[in-house]
């Protein structure tokens, strides 16, 4: 069992490590774990990597991981070395996968110091959030359904949704499809109600067993949805609680995170090169205007 805790670990660490692009671009002050060539690696540094391995350890597995994941960072920097010695961080891929990974790590400690001192949801908020979506919780439901996924173009679908309306079955509709030359992909699953696309369920809901409707998507994409069958399967208040609170915690993200970028792009300089600026978006109507 002990060489099967370590063996774990070795591969964590390594997977973890030499995939490594969370590392800060200077390490603060701080002990000196080990020197590779000109490189440290710090107290910090190690630290940080065994954190990442994840859960509660007891002092000798503990002490096995950091020695282990000291080895990793060492090879991840003599790695490194080498890779720099042949020019390696001189290719253009390479120099642009550097730039992104930095630009990823400061992008997400940007939005950890946003989001800091965001509040938690109020019981009150979570009980309204729980009594406004009832299909997720009260009346959650596992549908079970036959879907078909087409590829087709918008100026079609309300065409294919008055042939779904005249067809007398689901396989005489996918016929028709056929003869239009419209892609189709054809499946059955069974999900939860939390796993399907709100544009989805709220169709699904007031659907009556045997029932087909079209349903638009995204991407020139349209989905099919024949509900075979569904069964009750509710979720109380407080197991949902936890979920509920994520859930509002993210809209508040997403939220404020879209205001941030709303300001930034205000007072930043942006500049498009010609062929490569974004369509205008259409100005919304005045009232009283034509």
């Amino acid at each position: 069992m002990k060489s099967r805790r370590v063996t774990l670990a070795v591969a964590l660490a390594i997977a973890t490590l030499l995939s490594g692009c969370e590392q800060p671009a200077t390490s603060p002050p701080d002990t000196v774990a080990a020197k590779v060539g000109d490189d440290t690696i710090s107290e910090f540094e190690l630290g940080r990597a065994v954190a990442r391995l994840g859960g509660p350890m007891s002092a000798t597995d503990a002490a096995e991981a950091r020695g282990k994941v000291l080895e990793a960072l060492v090879d991840q920097h003599l790695v490194s070395d080498a890779a720099k010695n042949a020019k390696l961080d001189k290719l253009p891929e390479v120099e642009l996968a550097m730039q992104q990974a930095q630009r990823q790590v400061l992008v997400e400690a940007y939005m950890e110091r946003l989001f800091k001192d965001l509040p938690k949801p109020s019981d009150s908020d979570i009980q309204d959030y729980y009594n406004r979506h009832p299909e997720l919780f009260a009346q959650r439901k596992l549908y079970r359904v036959h879907e078909l996924e087409l590829q087709l173009a918008a100026g079609r679908v309300a065409e294919v949704a008055a042939q779904l309306k005249q067809s007398r079955s689901l396989a005489e509709f996918t016929d028709w499809l056929g003869t239009q030359g419209i892609a189709v992909k054809s499946g059955e699953a069974v999900r939860p109600a939390e796993k399907i696309p709100a544009t989805m369920l709220a169709q699904l809901a007031r659907m009556q067993d045997g029932q087909a409707v079209v349903v638009p998507m995204d991407e020139g994409r349209v989905s099919v949805l024949q509900l075979l069958d569904s069964q009750a399967q509710p979720v109380s208040l407080e197991q949902a609680r936890d979920a509920i609170a994520q859930l509002i915690l993210g809209g508040k993200r997403k939220t404020l995170l879209e205001a941030e970028i709303h300001k930034l792009r205000g007072s930043g300089k942006i500049e498009y090169a010609s062929g490569f600026a974004p369509a205008p978006t259409e100005p919304a109507m005045q009232p009283g205007k034509p």
